[in-house]
């Protein structure tokens, strides 16, 4: 009896988890295709297939969908930072390195830029996985001399403001990859790199983003 009721409650537990993916991939598939202003409950519960009831069972609001959305693309990329910059010694080149994997997959799957962007919009709270590395990184380039010591709420704002302005633009074809070159080497400008310096470090990640 015993063995049986664990299993339950085992299968059990992998249909909630099933559930809640579906709505999240529900959830991607609106967001991609309207405003996030515009998408409203029905959207979500008639896209995956689900009732309201069901809906207020796994998320209370859709802020709450939205942010365990940008949860698990967040962690998506963060996993694919670590295998790809991880090795890189400079900051400069690193933050570099970390902005341009974020235009290269904006390019190759403009639709999930397009939903990041729209979510990084919204009233969905950050994600501290991000926030947390830009951090770390930012406070060894002040340490090493690298880059400006500056409050760090700023220097976020101008990295992520840009990068989301630029995953915004090349998700709605507004703007090409060299775009993505100029505004991480003004990122890096801003950060205290010597302007020809830093368009050479944002040149080189860039094309080492294409190789990966």
């Amino acid at each position: 009896m015993r063995v049986n009721l664990q299993a339950r409650a085992a299968s059990a537990e992998r249909r909630r988890a099933r559930t809640r993916e579906r709505l999240l991939d529900a959830a991607e598939k609106v967001v991609a295709s309207k405003d996030l202003q515009d998408a409203t409950i029905e959207d979500f519960v008639s896209a995956a297939g689900v009732s309201r009831g069901t809906f207020y069972n796994y998320f209370p609001t859709v802020t709450d969908l939205l942010h365990a959305l940008n949860t698990r693309v967040a962690g998506d990329l963060d996993r694919r930072l670590d295998e790809l910059t991880g090795h890189i010694e400079d900051c400069a080149a690193r933050l570099a390195a970390i902005c341009h994997t974020v235009i290269s997959n904006t390019a190759s799957d403009p639709v999930r830029g397009w939903v990041a962007a729209q979510i990084a919009s919204s009233r969905a709270p950050r994600q501290r996985v991000l926030e947390d590395r830009f951090a770390a990184l930012y406070r060894e380039a002040v340490a090493g001399g690298r880059f400006r010591d500056v409050d760090m709420a700023a220097a976020y704002a101008i990295a992520f403001g840009a990068m989301r302005m630029t995953q915004r633009d090349m998700a709605g074809g507004a703007a090409l990859p060299a775009h993505g070159v100029q505004t991480v080497a003004l990122i890096l400008a801003a950060f205290g790199i010597p302007f020809e310096e830093a368009e050479r470090i944002s040149r080189d990640e860039a094309m080492a983003a294409l190789r990966a």
